[in-house]
């Protein structure tokens, strides 16, 4: 069966192509009543649905942004994906999904690849990246709201959310000192990346101001995957400081290391109190339940699509740059306890 045209819908209404246009558009002008009514009762008998590639041409916009995140497995997404997709489809907006899988050439080639989709804006979300996507998006004039990355060049088009882990790791560091904890381990993210080094610093820095020297804490590089908490905890029970408590990176690392401590017979929390960071859904339903610096997860994507909004719509002698700033805070739960 042929697709239904506006050229189908004009004949049946017995008006110009343009006539339907406007119609369709709310701009009834000087349309009478009854042309209208034609025009919208030709529109439901032939479900005739405008070709968004025209509508594309018309507006010069796509009503599509793109959203790359580093590993699309990792469920900390799948909140901020759904507080996105909550705000772009109440503004008719489509979403392509792109994991960029911790890869900086994969994720250039990706951003061009949604240039060429001539999306209206781009979402990015991961943790290594290059300032070489952020040019590519400045020369083509795409609006883009970066997450957790400090921008250190012009541009215009580019709206920045921070996170602010140094409220959530303070409160987990005094919460772990209050229990009495005086030995430390802590798994990070590769040190490649910033975030993961800006995780470790506040982590170590808390704890100095707690009067914990450097030579109470083992730092043991994992890759914020299950597997990399897996294979560090034998690195930390093989320590001679013998931590008593472990700060990870983020959730996913903490399950690989409750999985890794039942093989080692090591009971968390009585033998290993055990913190993570981003308080995913998965969180609150391990075994047992982790405690965790927790982000706003779904808040950062409907905060992030709002952002894409706003510079879509402001005028272009508006250049401001626009700075967001999400803290976190410490979800207690079952896998830290008082050190006897």
């Amino acid at each position: 069966m042929a697709r239904i045209t506006i050229t189908d819908v004009a004949r049946m209404a017995g008006v110009s192509k343009a006539t339907v246009s406007r119609v369709m558009n709310g701009n009834y002008g000087y349309i009478k009543d009854e042309t209208r009514e034609k025009v919208l009762d030709a529109i439901q008998k032939l479900e005739y649905r405008p070709s968004s590639v025209a509508r594309s041409l018309a507006s010069n916009r796509t009503q599509t942004t793109g959203i790359l995140v580093s590993d699309v497995g990792n469920p900390f997404y799948a909140n901020v994906i759904h507080g996105v997709e909550d705000v772009a489809f109440e503004h008719g907006y489509d979403l392509f999904l792109c994991n960029t899988n911790y890869d900086e050439e994969r994720g250039l080639a990706i951003v061009q690849s949604l240039i060429d989709k001539r999306v209206d804006g781009v979402f990015i979300m991961s943790s290594s990246m290059s300032n070489d996507w952020i040019r590519e998006l400045n020369k083509n004039s795409i609006p883009s709201v970066i997450l957790d990355w400090q921008v250190t060049m012009e541009a215009p088009c580019v709206a920045e959310i921070q996170i602010d882990y140094e409220v959530g790791i303070k409160q987990a560091v005094e919460h772990l000192i209050e229990l009495g904890h005086q030995r430390f381990a802590h798994i990070s993210g590769p040190l490649s990346l910033e975030t993961a080094r800006d995780r470790k610093d506040a982590f170590v820095y808390h704890l100095a101001e707690n009067g914990i020297d450097k030579d109470q804490i083992v730092i043991v590089e994992g890759d914020l995957k299950i597997e990399g908490g897996r294979k560090a905890l034998p690195e930390i029970l093989a320590s001679p400081i013998k931590p008593t408590a472990i700060f990870t990176a983020n959730d996913m690392t903490a399950m690989g290391v409750i999985g890794a401590s039942r093989r080692a017979n090591i009971r968390i929390p009585e033998d290993i109190s055990l913190v993570g960071l981003d308080d995913t859904w998965l969180a609150a339903q391990m075994d047992p339940p982790l405690t965790t610096v927790a982000l706003p997860n779904y808040y950062i994507g409907k905060l992030a699509m709002e952002t894409l909004l706003k510079i879509l719509e402001r005028s272009k002698d508006n250049s401001e740059q626009i700075k967001e700033v999400v803290s976190t805070e410490l979800v207690i739960r079952e896998t830290t306890e008082r050190q006897e």
